[in-house]
């Protein structure tokens, strides 16, 4: 029995709040622990399986090579946030690209240019949209507090997630955009806001942040969401496919789960260093 029938035995919705309520708990404790090398190993992991869903995706299941290289290049974006922080972070995307542009005055001598162009576009894509923004995850765990605001992000995200869902199938109303995903919903859109709002404001009691920064963020967070959300899907739709994998049942796959966290994530760090350690 395979991924997607399991889902379709479970139902839709039992599938996904089965697979919630199994990946949640080691989730949130890798974020909460003080082992930050549990976390950094945790997302190392993360990030190497919502590549190889990317790569099978945009270069094709056989190209191993261009596989190889693009985790190269999130092993070298990753250690070098790890290690070094934003400067690190930085020459591991430079490291990453250069790999790319290697790759693609090798190719030349076997592929036709247009091919080899679209193939380091979209090596080049992966490793700003993949590699650098899921980077972020680990530069915000060793900020102050950092294991409470990634719970924040995530419980803010999943919500404004959960909620745009399930009013948008209650409501149904105008598209957002329907040629890009035609089941997204203006009233789905407003009611993840109104979840995010809610999460946020629970969170203006443990995190040393105002109420109405929160309340800001909460609200930009459900709509800058949405957004990465709808950027996977243009992107899916452009390929022709619903789900980045059958991993995570009624989910789909990593990239799926990670297409808000990932937009996301890059606001809550830049409120986090450049707002509130200022002060």
């Amino acid at each position: 029995m395979n991924f997607e029938t399991l889902a379709q035995r479970l139902g839709g919705h039992l599938s996904r709040w089965l697979v919630a309520i199994v990946l949640l708990p080691p989730v949130v404790y890798s974020m909460w622990a003080d082992e930050y090398l549990l976390f950094f190993v945790f997302m190392l992991v993360i990030g190497g399986l919502t590549w190889w869903e990317f790569s099978r995706l945009l270069f094709g299941p056989n190209r191993l090579d261009l596989l190889f290289l693009a985790l190269t290049g999130w092993l070298a974006v990753a250690f070098g946030a790890f290690c070094y922080g934003p400067t690190g972070q930085s020459l591991g995307l430079v490291l990453a690209l250069a790999l790319g542009s290697g790759y693609t005055m090798w190719s030349l001598e076997r592929e036709s240019g247009p091919v080899v162009l679209n193939l380091l576009s979209r090596f080049a894509l992966g490793q700003v949209y993949l590699s650098f923004l899921f980077s972020f995850f680990i530069l915000l765990k060793k900020a102050d507090s950092g294991g409470l605001w990634l719970i924040y992000l995530l419980a803010a995200t999943v919500a404004a997630d959960t909620a745009a869902f399930y009013v948008g199938r209650q409501l149904q109303g105008p598209r957002l955009w329907p040629k890009i995903s035609p089941h997204k919903t203006v009233s789905g859109l407003l009611g993840g806001v109104a979840a995010s709002v809610l999460v946020s404001a629970v969170f203006s009691y443990f995190l040393s942040t105002s109420f109405s920064i929160l309340i800001a963020l909460g609200f930009f967070l459900a709509v800058w969401g949405a957004l990465g959300d709808l950027f996977e899907s243009a992107l899916k739709r452009a390929l022709d496919i619903k789900d980045s994998s059958r991993f995570l049942l009624g989910h789909g796959g990593f990239w799926d789960r990670f297409d808000s966290l990932i937009f996301n994530i890059v606001p809550v760090y830049a409120l986090v260093d450049l707002v509130l350690n200022a002060h």
